[in-house]
């Protein structure tokens, strides 16, 4: 015996998808605070590494005026 299948009569929806959507807010990505390094130039790395070490804050000495 063949058994014959009946086709499918729907093929897309987007019934309640706009709520469900909506339900916790459209937001824009978020972005990123720090770009990747990733597949960045080795040397331009290296240097960035050793001018982030060497900038050292110092702190403004107060001058005494007694």
């Amino acid at each position: 015996f063949a058994f014959a299948t009946m086709s499918k009569g729907k093929n897309h929806t987007t019934h309640n998808q706009g709520h469900k959507i909506h339900k916790n807010g459209i937001h824009r990505p978020k972005q990123e605070k720090y770009i990747a390094l990733k597949g960045m130039d080795p040397a331009f790395l290296r240097n960035q590494r050793f001018a982030k070490k060497h900038n050292v804050h110092h702190p403004k000495q107060e001058k005494k005026t007694e």
